[in-house]
């Protein structure tokens, strides 16, 4: 008997040093995402023009978006989803909101906080060179009381309503014909209730996949230039067959199936093959 223990312990000893060791590799990685126009900074207070098919002008709002599911992507294929810090503001689970706006000049709507990375650990290795996420909250998630919802889904001005849901990416500009020109990018087709739950017929979560990307030396750019690139900025609604500027998910809506194919989507929330001119790597 005293041999069959010794003999397990002799065995427990290296399994615990193996565990100890996996531990160890962890490493906390920051995914960086920087707004842009073209190559400059999108800010709040600057005015950038060549914009759209009006080659218009535009001045930011409001930016904000939900992502979550944030996966590094190792050369061989091997996929590591990022455990996020829980920092009870902007992480929760799987999810993490990204602020971009500082509450300053024409974001005067806005607060001072802003947040443009996402922060977790994964499995160290030097050979990632991908990256995968979600626009959106998973839909389990997506007909909670903004209003009393833990952070990060408390955010003023991502929630809709209760049959509507949140809005996973939020940017508007103003345009010198319109106030606001918006894209709002949610779930689509929501009916029910509290008490008997929510469907939806369209999701709409988009799926981003950014190849060249290495976590330490990479940021995901956010391109205005390139959301806006087929859209014209400068249009007013007739009132009848577009009733505001921009976008607000519904497939109605004579501009949304530019912004969708922007994120990967088509209108009616299925998959479409996304163009590298909003999101890329730098």
């Amino acid at each position: 008997m005293n041999a069959v223990l010794k003999s397990a312990g002799l065995w427990l000893v290296p399994s615990l040093l193996l565990m100890q060791g996996c531990a160890e590799n962890e490493k906390t990685y920051q995914v960086r995402f920087s707004p842009q126009v073209r190559e400059q900074p999108l800010a709040c207070g600057t005015r950038y023009t060549d914009i759209g098919t009006s080659r218009g002008a535009i001045e930011l709002l409001d930016f904000k978006m939900y992502v979550r599911d944030v996966t590094l992507v190792r050369a061989n294929g091997e996929r590591h989803v990022l455990a996020l810090e829980q920092d009870g503001t902007w992480q929760r689970d799987t999810m993490a909101l990204l602020d971009f706006e500082d509450g300053t000049g024409t974001c005067d709507t806005g607060s001072p906080l802003t947040r443009r990375e996402v922060v977790g650990t994964a499995p160290e290795h030097d050979d990632y060179t991908g990256l995968e996420f979600k626009v959106g909250l998973p839909p389990e998630m997506n007909h909670l009381d903004g209003a009393t919802a833990p952070a990060p889904l408390n955010a003023p001005g991502m929630w809709w309503s209760w049959q509507g849901g949140y809005k996973f990416l939020r940017l508007d500009v103003r345009s010198q014909a319109n106030e606001s020109f918006y894209f709002h990018l949610g779930a689509a087709g929501c009916k029910g209730s509290v008490g008997e739950g929510f469907t939806c017929t369209s999701d709409n979560q988009a799926m981003v996949t950014l190849s060249g990307f290495d976590p330490d030396t990479h940021v995901v750019v956010l391109d205005a230039a390139g959301l806006y690139s087929e859209l014209d900025v400068e249009r007013v609604p007739d009132g009848t067959s577009d009733g505001m500027p921009g976008c607000m998910s519904s497939a109605g809506d004579p501009e949304c199936a530019a912004f969708f194919k922007q994120v990967g989507l088509a209108v009616d929330g299925s998959t479409l093959s996304r163009p590298d001119t909003f999101f890329r790597v730098r």
